[in-house]
């Protein structure tokens, strides 16, 4: 039976609705409810099946492959299990990573359907929600400055809505997301929006200075420099080049204005060499951290080419603890604090290899190395891979999947 125009025009306007809500319930559940990321996840990976993706045509070609990009980290967890023993943590793992099945075929099947407006919509409830909790954050600071920038010097941070470093990755996101807004959003468009979007982004620029998480510092200079260079190759205005000192000088000036950074750095660079002499790094968090990835890379060369099993991470690095560092008290006993290490103790070389393909290739993709969201998203999870197991965790998946989904849906929005 053929529609008409009317029952598409309907059919149309319920994707986008139906995307609306659930990327909503996403978005406001990272911060305030597990519960609702899942659902909100659930309905848009529902959108498959809602929009008979199963119909429509998958053309091999990159701008579809792009979507499954995560799906072979995916792949190799589940064939990590012919050589796992703890089938109990082994199962934690995969529940945690099927998003990056679900959630793209959700995106996929309805790329050409959403709107413009629907996923500028979601961008400014995303940018909205950062500020808000950034700023709640802030005035707890200003109320408790002297002793909270005093735990600076003990591992403390400003308290935050959701854990630390994931929350800072977010504000990097969203600071990014703020700029393609200001420039390009379909639904901020006046002087007082466009003025309303610059102050959140100026805001929550600011705010990851003075919060000081390193994570979120390294990934929001790192996509500035990369920005920086495809716009200098792009326009070959070679006077953009003049902004990296400029950078630089600002990131010492905080240094030395800001108190939480300062006390951040010089806390890092004790901990560091307390690892770096072979001192005792119980209870210091950095160095408790390099120990993590330094004990991982011990336990993955054991089995260098495919790992001890992508169930057995925890249990053998447990057992070098207890073997080989009884002055480590149990609670600091940690998987690697790094992805990267993590993939190669679990997966070994060769899923290392395939680890490192799945993320060079969305960057093979122009239109994404163009885009600020897209790139912000992609560069904030892989500087997070440096030193966080970031794909261990629910939240680590929906920096991957959720927020880059989101960015990349927008390349097909229709006007």
């Amino acid at each position: 039976m053929k529609l008409s125009g009317k029952n598409i025009q309907i059919n149309i306007a319920f994707i986008n609705n139906w995307f609306l809500i659930a990327g909503c319930l996403a978005l406001v559940g990272i911060f305030f409810s597990r519960a609702m990321i899942s659902i909100g996840m659930i309905g848009i990976a529902l959108l498959y099946f809602l929009d008979r993706g199963w119909a429509k045509s998958f053309t091999w070609k990159q701008e579809d492959l792009q979507w499954f990009a995560g799906l072979p980290i995916l792949i190799i967890y589940l064939i990590g299990v012919l050589w796992t023993d703890d089938y109990s943590y082994w199962t934690e793992r995969v529940q945690v990573k099927i998003p990056l099945l679900f959630l793209p075929l959700g995106f996929w099947a309805v790329k050409d359907s959403i709107t413009r407006a629907t996923i500028d919509v979601l961008i400014m409830i995303f940018i909205s929600l950062c500020a808000a909790t950034a700023l709640g954050s802030f005035i707890y600071y200003l109320l408790h400055y002297k002793e909270i920038t005093e735990s600076y010097k003990h591992a403390k941070t400003i308290p935050t809505i959701i854990e630390h470093i994931r929350y800072s990755l977010l504000l990097t996101i969203a600071f990014f997301a703020s700029i393609q807004a200001y420039l390009t959003s379909s639904v901020m468009v006046t002087k007082v929006q466009k003025g309303i979007v610059a102050g959140l982004g100026i805001f929550l620029f600011l705010f990851l200075h003075v919060l000081s998480i390193r994570s979120g510092l390294l990934a929001l200079y790192t996509t500035c420099f990369l920005w920086l260079i495809i716009q200098v190759f792009k326009s070959g205005n070679k006077k953009l080049l003049l902004l990296f000192p400029a950078a630089a000088a600002f990131l010492v000036a905080m240094y030395f204005f800001v108190p939480s950074l300062h006390n951040k750095v010089n806390y890092m660079v004790r901990d560091v060499n307390q690892f770096v002499t072979g001192k005792s790094v119980n209870n210091y968090s950095d160095g408790n951290r390099l120990l993590s990835m330094k004990i991982g890379v011990e336990v993955g060369m054991q089995h260098p080419w495919i790992g001890v099993g992508s169930g057995d991470v925890q249990q053998e690095m447990n057992a070098v603890y207890k073997k080989e560092y009884p002055d480590i008290d149990e609670h600091n006993w940690l998987i690697p604090h790094s992805q990267f290490v993590y993939i190669f103790t679990a997966l070994g070389i060769i899923g290392f290899v395939i680890f490192m393909i799945c993320l060079i290739y969305p960057f093979l993709n122009k239109e994404v190395s163009l885009d600020i969201f897209c790139m912000a998203v992609l560069v904030s999870t892989y500087t997070s891979y440096l030193s966080e197991a970031t794909l261990e965790l629910q939240q680590g998946i929906v920096l991957v999947s959720l927020l880059f989904g989101m960015a990349y849906i927008r390349l097909f929005s229709k006007e």
